[in-house]
C-alpha cells in the first residue's frame, strides 16, 4: 500500500481518518476547504475581468492613436475590434 511506502501519505491518510472519525472536526474541515475553492474561484474570475478590462484599454489606445495618425474611423473600428460608437467618442 501507498501510504506504507512513503511516511507524508501515511501521515495525510492517519489525518484524515482522524478528522472523518470527528463530526464536528470534519464539518470545520469542509467548511475551509469550501472556503479555499470559493476564494480560488473568485480570484480566477477577478484575474479574467481584469484581463478584459486591460485587453479594452489596449484596444481603446490603440484607436487613439491610430486616429490621431488619420487613419480612417472604420478601418480602426475594423483593426481594434471596437465598436463604431467607441470609436466617435475616443475621436472626440
Amino acid at each position: 500500500m501507498l501510504a506504507e511506502k512513503n511516511p507524508q501519505v501515511g501521515k495525510a491518510v492517519a489525518k484524515l481518518v482522524e478528522l472523518n472519525a470527528d463530526e464536528r472536526a470534519r464539518l470545520i474541515a469542509d467548511s475551509r476547504e469550501k472556503l479555499r475553492r470559493d476564494t480560488a474561484s473568485q480570484l480566477r474570475s477577478a484575474r479574467m475581468e481584469g484581463r478584459e478590462e486591460g485587453l479594452e484599454e489596449g484596444r481603446k489606445e490603440i484607436a487613439r492613436k491610430l486616429l490621431d495618425a488619420g487613419m480612417p474611423a472604420e478601418n480602426v473600428a475594423q483593426i481594434t475590434e471596437l465598436s463604431r460608437e467607441t470609436i466617435q467618442t475616443l475621436r472626440r
